[in-house]
């Protein structure tokens, strides 16, 4: 009987990074409360004629040590925020969570080529980024129930489960001074005159310029 004729190797097969792969959560669904989450994804989706420009938030719910959460760890939804003149209870919320302005969000919303937000102002998307927020029943556009999030602030409890990772945030530091280390004297064979004293060159202090990459225009 003939054979199938893929196109491909074995070893396209056998080199294929399983790891990588998204593994859906399984768990229990979480009663309706506030929780800590981490900010997974963070999407830029542009308007089109009938339809606002869109802020996508996927948020991952992270354990906290003081309650009985560990059972829900990786739970994950999506939150859909229409950006408008008239849907700021959609999105401001979550900008003041974050901590960033207006002006960052209208004018320094940094994104990659499939819209994925790099940056909002100085604030990076780095994975690491912590917020509350409440999850709740509600519907979706068929009426159908669902698990959808209500309020959203930002993170004051320091409290994770022990099994979390704890991370280190990056702080923009000022460079210090260095100061050079001063030239050997060099040996003059005509003594100095008399009366006069000579006098040793101060050591020069100088500081790197480094770029600055939140220095924005």
């Amino acid at each position: 009987m003939p054979r199938a004729n893929w196109g491909v190797n074995a070893s396209d097969v056998d080199d294929f990074d399983r790891d990588s792969q998204y593994k859906p959560y399984d768990g229990p669904v979480p009663p309706n409360a506030v929780y800590l989450w981490r900010i997974k994804v963070l999407k830029y989706v542009a308007g089109a004629r009938d339809k606002f420009p869109q802020l996508r938030i996927g948020i991952e719910l992270v354990p906290r040590g003081e309650y009985d959460e560990r059972r829900y760890k990786g739970y994950f939804t999506m939150m859909f925020a229409p950006i408008s003149d008239r849907t700021q209870f959609r999105y401001v919320p979550f900008l003041d969570a974050i901590g960033v302005t207006a002006t960052d969000f209208t004018r320094k919303t940094i994104t990659d080529e499939e819209g994925n937000i790099k940056r909002i102002g100085p604030w990076r998307n780095d994975g690491q980024t912590l917020i509350k927020a409440e999850l709740k029943d509600e519907a979706d556009q068929n009426g159908n129930p669902r698990k959808g999030i209500g309020w959203v602030g930002p993170n004051d409890d320091s409290s994770v489960d022990d099994d979390e990772e704890e991370y280190d945030v990056d702080t923009d530091e000022e460079e210090e001074y260095e100061e050079e280390a001063p030239a050997p004297k060099r040996r003059n064979s005509t003594p100095p005159r008399r009366g006069t004293v000579s006098k040793a060159k101060p050591a020069t202090r100088r500081r790197r310029v480094v770029e600055d990459e939140d220095n924005w225009s």
